[in-house]
């Protein structure tokens, strides 16, 4: 769902957050419109508003791990862990861990990733939120769940600055199956909460 569908519609912060962010036209490839969320952090005030406005919806849902997608969830996720008395997480990219680590690949438009995560790190029966800055198809926000999960953590919900009206989400167990429900992403069974919507226009350079 998105933050103006659950109470903070009109709210004055929602469109400082997307005025600060930049869009690139044709960047990393023809066609694609990328939302620069660098332009984001270099605004103090928007920056703050958008941890806050995530701090403010999980501070009381008692969860006590934020993990954070590479790399660009890494910008978000640590303040939002420290305000809500959690500790962060990192979920990184191959060979970027030095200890032992657990595995999640996932598929791409062209290709395979995965996400790593450092054994340990995540206890069984911890309650989990994952941060990261936008999502398209879903794939990378499916394997942090599944990495999660594998561990015996509970996610909570996923939490994006940036995603698209009607997301179309890859299911873990399927990944070409598209899964929406109400208007809401859900991922593995689990809810998804954006703050605002890609922006098509660049007024910043």
């Amino acid at each position: 769902m998105f933050a103006a569908e659950n109470g903070l519609r009109g709210d004055p912060r929602l469109q400082a957050i997307s005025e600060a962010i930049r869009v690139v036209p044709h960047f990393p490839k023809p066609g694609i419109m990328f939302q620069d969320i660098t332009t984001l952090l270099l605004d103090h005030k928007a920056f703050k508003h958008t941890v806050d406005i995530f701090v403010d919806r999980y501070r009381n849902m008692d969860i006590s791990v934020v993990a954070g997608v590479e790399a660009r969830g890494f910008m978000f996720g640590p303040s939002i862990a420290l305000a809500i008395g959690a500790k962060f997480v990192p979920l990184r990219k191959p060979r970027k861990l030095p200890g032992e680590v657990i595995s999640e690949a996932y598929e791409l438009e062209y290709g395979t990733d995965c996400l790593e995560m450092h054994v340990g790190a995540v206890q069984p029966g911890e309650r989990a939120l994952v941060i990261d800055d936008l999502i398209a198809t879903g794939g990378t926000l499916s394997a942090a769940i599944t990495l999660l999960e594998r561990v015996g953590a509970e996610v909570v919900e996923c939490g994006c600055v940036v995603g698209l009206p009607e997301v179309k989400c890859y299911a873990v167990e399927l990944l070409l199956m598209i899964v929406t429900f109400q208007g809401q992403c859900r991922l593995n069974g689990k809810p998804l909460y954006i703050l605002v919507e890609p922006r098509e226009i660049n007024n910043c350079c």
